[in-house]
């Protein structure tokens, strides 16, 4: 404790707390600021062994508010498109509120740098989305205590928390085919969601069901989805049996084209989406959709940033489990109705028993 660093060193404890949190109005020998720092390191005061390796302070002053940045992908914009970007940021809000955190969003000036709105100093920053080495460079402007939310620049050097995409697409590809779909389409950016795509296109080709031209690749917002299924309809003449949408804000546009069209879920075409929003819960019909849990996430997050305040600096990558919430936009296919004895047909056309 202080007290027995002040006893052992022969100061007080006020001393030896200005000290370790480097007031530099505390007027002190060098020896005794040296000596105060060893007796403390000694004793196994963490922030006295990071000073006296020479190491940048990581832990918050005590004195002071904790403040952390907050940095997006998306500008305000593109946000306005993208529920699952927005939901993530609120509870980030959320979750450093609880903490009792200051957050401090970031933004993007008229050279693209990101900047903030004061010249106070960050503990912290949460980086959402994905990011360019420029960029992340630009971060550490800030702070090196830098935690990143769904991406993985390099586990080597960085904290990042990813939902776990490869048990996001099992779920999927695998209800498709407990309904009899091996293949699938997919709709979403080949690049942002690199994660996704891989795993969609390993999990195609292992079954050798792969088709390039099944793949939708388009900006990851209604407008893309509305636009790369037009242009699918229009080259292939008909929708896809199963296709699985990157993310929610893509389907609203997949959803309007296939309307245009004449072509009706679960009926002609079976969909399941990623991220499990509103848009997903409240469409007609509502979709099958791959649950990100938002909160473990955000918690995870913010651990590991405590983890960073701590002088754990090692890059660490959080895998956080996924989930499939059923809904009404898969169905068996079948060419006629259901043959099974007694059941209740599963034509949208009819309600005969077969």
């Amino acid at each position: 404790t202080l007290k027995d660093i002040a006893e052992q060193v022969g100061v007080s404890q006020t001393t030896v707390s200005r000290v370790l949190n480097r007031d530099p109005s505390l007027s002190v020998t060098e020896e005794t600021r040296k000596q105060v720092i060893r007796t403390a390191a000694v004793m196994g005061y963490k922030k006295a062994i990071q000073m006296q390796a020479g190491e940048k302070e990581t832990l918050p002053a005590e004195s002071r508010e904790v403040r952390v940045g907050i940095a997006q992908m998306f500008d305000m914009k593109e946000l306005q498109e993208d529920m699952y970007y927005m939901a993530m940021k609120n509870i980030l809000d959320e979750e450093c509120f609880g903490r009792q955190w200051s957050t401090v969003p970031l933004f993007r000036d008229e050279h693209q740098r990101f900047v903030r709105n004061n010249e106070l100093p960050l503990d912290g920053l949460f980086a959402i989305g994905r990011f360019t080495e420029e960029e992340i460079a630009n971060f550490r402007e800030y702070t090196d205590n830098i935690v990143f939310l769904d991406s993985d620049p390099d586990p080597q050097k960085y904290y990042s928390i990813l939902p776990n995409y490869h048990l996001a697409i099992r779920l999927a590809m695998g209800h498709f085919r407990e309904n009899g779909y091996d293949q699938a389409a997919y709709a979403g950016s080949v690049c942002t969601f690199g994660h996704l795509f891989y795993y969609y296109q390993a999990d195609q080709m292992s079954r050798n069901c792969f088709d390039p031209d099944l793949v939708l690749d388009c900006a990851m917002n209604a407008r893309g989805g509305y636009e790369a299924m037009t242009a699918f309809l229009k080259r292939r003449g008909s929708a896809p049996k199963a296709l699985f949408i990157a993310s929610d804000s893509i389907a609203p546009g997949v959803l309007m084209a296939l309307q245009e069209h004449k072509i009706q879920v679960p009926r002609d075409i079976s969909i399941i989406t990623f991220n499990n929003t509103v848009l997903s819960e409240y469409s007609n019909p509502p979709l099958t959709s791959v649950e990100v849990y938002m909160k473990e996430n955000v918690r995870a997050a913010a651990f590991c940033m405590e983890l960073l305040w701590q002088g754990d600096t090692r890059g660490k990558r959080v895998v956080v489990p996924c989930g499939l919430v059923l809904r009404d936009s898969v169905r068996p296919e079948t060419n006629e109705h259901f043959a099974g004895k007694g059941e209740t047909c599963l034509c949208s056309d009819c309600g005969e028993k077969s």
